[in-house]
């Protein structure tokens, strides 16, 4: 072997190992975040950290979350599940960036080891522009809801299987996840009105003025919402490949017409 080909192997080998090395670090960091964060407290099978003091109406937080899980029509395939509250951004852009997702999400949730991340300076935003106009979503800045959300994710993960659940597109995922979360804050709210809800989605007005809010993403869970509650749809029904995105807006906007 050539001086100049066994300089080139033992490069190549310094950075595999370098590579290794950092997948490796990426996810211990991931599965053992702690040391990240000062604070932790229990609550029944949760267990919140956070890297500031925690809320004392956290407590409250958690009594929420346990009923909306509750309510999902799945229960969840783990027995506990750890919070961590990001109130520093720079931080939560930090494991975003290692779960490989968008630093400008309002949550992360990892299935595996059964945990999320939250970055609370965008869910207080969330809560102070949309609180009275756009409830019962991931836009009205809920701890609580934005939990239950990821959880709703792991329960589709676990009912469908891998194949399945990652097959589902955008709509049908986040859509689910957002009525799932949801559900039990719906059926408790006795002004909770459907068509009122879809009023919104089509009030170009509305998000022509900003909210922070994607109407996207408000869309896709009134899709689901609709489908749930209305044509009594359940996860299985909602992952055939004949329930399309237009063919639930078209029943949704007849529906809606109709009242």
């Amino acid at each position: 072997m050539s001086s100049r080909s066994r300089r080139i192997r033992k490069w190549t080998v310094r950075l595999l190992l370098t590579v290794t090395s950092l997948a490796a670090l990426d996810i211990a960091i991931l599965l053992y975040p702690t040391p990240l964060f000062a604070y932790s407290q229990s609550f029944g099978s949760y267990r919140v950290y956070a890297d500031e003091p925690i809320p004392d109406g956290t407590a409250g937080v958690i009594e929420d979350l346990t009923r909306r899980v509750a309510a999902m029509e799945h229960g969840s395939p783990g027995g506990s599940h750890r919070i961590y509250l990001c109130n520093s951004t720079r931080r939560y852009a930090l494991l975003a960036f290692l779960a490989r997702r968008s630093s400008e999400s309002q949550a992360i949730g990892l299935s595996f080891p059964d945990e999320s991340f939250v970055q609370m300076p965008r869910l207080r935003r969330f809560a102070a522009l949309n609180r009275e106009t756009l409830p019962h979503s991931r836009f009205e800045g809920n701890l609580a809801e934005a939990v239950a959300h990821e959880i709703a994710h792991f329960n589709s993960l676990h009912a469908l299987g891998l194949r399945r659940h990652l097959a589902l597109p955008v709509w049908k995922s986040e859509g689910w996840a957002e009525y799932q979360a949801n559900l039990a804050a719906i059926h408790a709210d006795p002004g909770y009105d459907l068509h009122a809800r879809i009023d919104r989605l089509l009030d170009d007005g509305f998000w022509a003025r900003g909210h922070g809010a994607s109407r996207r993403m408000w869309e896709a869970q009134l899709l689901v919402e609709f489908l749930g509650e209305v044509k009594g749809y359940r996860l299985a029904d909602l992952a055939r490949e004949d329930v399309t995105e237009i063919s639930a807006r078209d029943a949704m906007i007849e529906w809606w017409r109709s009242r």
